[in-house]
């Protein structure tokens, strides 16, 4: 069985997390915790922020990814909030670190390229309009800084509302906009 080095070293940093701020936490810290080499850090992680951003693809958003445009958006985003909560204290450390290669700005690009793949898959192997375009970055945009923000005031409503909240909002008009699309229907409503 081969061991997951990625997963141990993830790990050793959210276990870190519980006891020492995100933005203090050095490497060294996380080799003395997991007990990897130096080198074997950085045969799998660029730096810290590659790390982040490893932790964040694999145990917050992991149905959203580019080999996964069969998803149930709802359910899917419900699993994504009640990650977040599982690893509340790592998440609200990290969206509040700036900087080059920050978590925010990642979470940002990473809504908008799903999305946009998302909905290029569904619409078909024509190009999507520029309204539909327009309405996919739109929300993408949108639905990262409400998630930023329920990430940073503590999360004051439950998972499943705010999962609502997002859907219903990202279905305003959709069905226009897919209308000449092959699926022709309102994603968000499946």
């Amino acid at each position: 069985m081969a061991i997951d080095v990625k997963n141990i070293i993830a790990q050793a940093l959210l276990e870190l997390c519980e006891e020492k701020q995100l933005e203090k936490i050095t490497i060294r810290d996380i080799l003395n915790q997991c007990g990897v080499s130096r080198q074997t850090f950085y045969n799998h992680f660029i730096d810290k922020d590659d790390l982040i951003h490893y932790i964040y693809d694999s145990r917050i958003v992991p149905d959203f990814h580019d080999q996964n445009m069969n998803i149930s958006f709802y359910d899917s985003l419900i699993e994504t909030f009640e990650n977040i909560k599982k690893y509340k204290i790592f998440m609200k450390q990290a969206c509040m670190m700036g900087g080059q290669n920050c978590l925010k700005d990642y979470i940002f690009s990473h809504c908008k390229d799903f999305d946009m793949k998302w909905h290029q898959s569904l619409y078909g192997s024509s190009p999507m309009p520029d309204a539909l375009r327009f309405a996919t970055e739109y929300h993408a945009n949108a639905s990262s800084s409400m998630t930023l923000s329920w990430i940073l005031s503590d999360m004051p409503v439950s998972s499943s509302q705010i999962a609502k909240m997002i859907v219903d909002m990202r279905s305003l008009g959709m069905d226009v906009l897919f209308k000449d699309g092959e699926i022709k229907e309102n994603p968000y409503l499946k």
